[in-house]
């Protein structure tokens, strides 16, 4: 049994042991701002594979520039990067870095044929991170098999100028023909790196990218040196096709947060075709250990909508990182208009830790959670209700009998204080559960902060 540590949002059943009258109830994105259009000579209408990085005071976006053939038939792509102080508004410095047609007058920080067609940095949160690779990278997808590829590894003291950490990729196990996302996982005092291979067990003799596009991970101490691929489990029976993943731990929480790009590749709709089939959205899952997966949700995060061009193949892929730029919502962002000339990027906004909820409606409800320790500290929760609505909250011991009450609290609130009717201070680290009482109501997520008494 363990403490709640930092904020616990209710996107799934882990916590819950018992509800009578409420349910799990999934919160859509709001489409807000286009923030990047790939319009410039050295962008085209597959720029893509999107990272968001908060780097001091402002926000790094990382993407894939053009790809395309020169005279001698070499493939070869660029990686740029924009900039923006606020994470809506873009620019495109020049970095003087890359030359492109001639002309150093861009925001291309590397060109590599195998490295930019997928380059996804982050920034290092080891503790024993040298300070000159405190971000780090990695890029490649050049086949050494049916099944297996190349995967380096790349660092970088500033986030824009960044050096293989070697000639050899430091991964060869997976197909990393996609958007391969690596961080250091603080729940584990480790690397993790999560990339695409090909489910193709229920096949005699497959072949290459045949197959159902699926996700697995990998660990290592020290960047360099991996674990063998563990393929993601899942509480429920998953059929989809996974092309990207997104996977982040949530800010403030110990939450694993993954937002696979569904791509379904035998739909097409008749307004319009570019030689290769499929319509894609995005659905959400979340995992406490970052290898079960729990998606009681099935239903897509992101729809396509009602912009026609958005219903194009390879579409609505959501990009890697979640920023929290003010108090009261998260960004992030998703592809929009891809194969298409008007490609580009729009930010998304989520209420702050409210990607899904206990939802009552107007008959009351309520929800008991699994007995944990008690933490120091006061409650705070994240909450909605309507003019009517409330949320009431018991604090209740091992047994199920009361220790302290709140009285209705009714509002909209991020991160509202919870006052208790009586001391609780003696369970402090003894198991007890909380039963909330809802009705019109959303509890988003809850979180006990110990500096607060």
């Amino acid at each position: 049994m363990k403490k709640l540590s930092k904020t616990i949002m209710f996107v799934d059943n882990s916590l819950i042991e018992y509800q009578k009258g409420t349910s799990l109830k999934l919160h859509e994105p709001k489409r807000e701002e286009r923030v990047l259009s790939f319009d410039l000579p050295y962008e085209c209408s597959t720029s893509g594979y999107v990272t968001i990085l908060p780097v001091g005071k402002q926000y790094y976006l990382y993407y894939r520039g053009i790809s395309v053939r020169n005279n001698s038939k070499t493939d070869y792509e660029v990686t740029c990067l924009a900039i923006s102080n606020d994470g809506i508004h873009f620019d495109k410095p020049s970095f003087n870095m890359v030359e492109f047609n001639g002309n150093k007058d861009n925001n291309i920080i590397l060109k590599d044929s195998e490295i930019c067609h997928n380059f996804t940095p982050f920034i290092d949160n080891n503790p024993n991170c040298k300070e000159h690779q405190k971000f780090k990278a990695v890029g490649g997808h050049k086949r050494i098999g049916i099944n297996k590829a190349k995967l380096y590894g790349l660092y970088s003291s500033d986030g824009i100028h960044f050096t293989k950490i070697k000639e050899e990729p430091i991964l060869t196990d997976g197909m990393f023909d996609s958007q391969n996302v690596v961080f250091y996982d603080c729940n584990i005092d480790k690397y993790r790196c999560y990339s695409r291979y090909f489910s193709n067990n229920h096949l005699d003799n497959p072949k290459e990218y045949e197959g159902i596009r699926a996700i697995q991970s990998c660990e290592s101490n020290d960047f360099i040196h991996w674990s063998t691929n563990v393929k993601n489990s899942y509480d429920f029976d998953n059929h989809d096709e996974f092309y990207t993943n997104a996977t982040t731990i949530c800010p403030e929480t110990n939450t694993y947060l993954s937002f696979p790009k569904r791509y379904v590749k035998n739909r097409e709709r008749d307004f319009f075709n570019a030689g290769d089939t499929g319509v894609s959205d995005g659905v959400f899952m979340s995992s406490h250990d970052g290898i079960l997966w729990h998606r009681p949700f099935m239903e897509a995060y992101v729809r396509p909508g009602l912009d026609r061009e958005n219903w194009v193949n390879r579409n609505n892929m959501m990009a890697l990182g979640i920023i929290n730029n003010n108090d009261k919502e998260f960004s992030m962002y998703i592809s929009e208009h891809y194969r298409t000339s008007t490609a580009g990027i729009r930010r998304l906004s989520i209420r702050k830790h409210g990607f899904a909820s206990i939802h009552a409606n107007y008959q009351k409800g309520e929800m008991m959670t699994k007995p944990f320790l008690l933490s120091k500290g006061n409650l705070y929760i994240n909450y909605a209700t309507s003019a009517i609505g409330y949320v009431i909250i018991h604090l209740l011991d091992e047994n199920k009998n009361k220790i302290a009450s709140s009285l209705e609290m009714y509002g909209d609130e991020i991160s509202d204080l919870v006052k208790f009717d009586n001391d609780y201070k003696d369970y402090y680290n003894k198991p007890v559960r909380l039963l909330f009482e809802l009705l019109d109501s959303d509890l988003y997520a809850l979180t006990f902060k110990e500096d607060i008494l």
